[in-house]
């Protein structure tokens, strides 16, 4: 398997078929997918595209401190290639480039079928879940940069 910087375009099938595919396709193109200091991360083996990730410079409404945020969005694997280690390759990438740009924190809207995933790589739920409507229940989780000492206030 092979990591690889991709185009937001890139990301946009995946993201259609796995994570929204009662909807529209054009709802797999996300604001901010072409935003300065948003990169998109693609899985592959053997030059087939197997699962995308995409970070995003961005801060989110709840969370106020620290300043330097990053969102995480739209992970998403192939069925057939799911607990085969790819969201965890690629979301191991993401948080590597991302502390190399020095944020302080990482957060993502996780649906509930992924909580486990990221507490199982350091993340955490803050608050209480909340339905984003027509995706589904969702918690905020986080993760601070181990390399630096950061208060959250959230």
């Amino acid at each position: 398997m092979e990591i690889k910087q991709i185009k937001a375009k890139d990301t946009q099938d995946i993201r259609h078929r796995v994570l929204r595919p009662e909807q529209p396709e054009e709802n797999a193109i996300y604001p901010n997918d072409e935003m300065e200091g948003t990169f998109h991360l693609g899985a592959f083996e053997k030059d087939v595209l197997l699962g995308v990730a995409s970070f995003y410079p961005e801060k989110s409404a709840i969370i106020n401190n620290p300043p330097a945020q990053y969102r995480i969005r739209g992970v998403a694997t192939e069925r057939r290639m799911r607990l085969k280690g790819l969201g965890t390759a690629l979301l191991a990438e993401g948080e590597a480039e991302i502390w190399k740009h020095g944020a302080d924190i990482i957060w993502c809207n996780a649906r509930i079928v992924a909580v486990g995933f990221y507490e199982k790589h350091g993340y955490r739920k803050v608050g209480k879940s909340f339905v984003i409507p027509g995706i589904g229940e969702h918690y905020l989780m986080t993760k601070l940069n181990p390399n630096k000492k950061v208060d959250q206030d959230s």
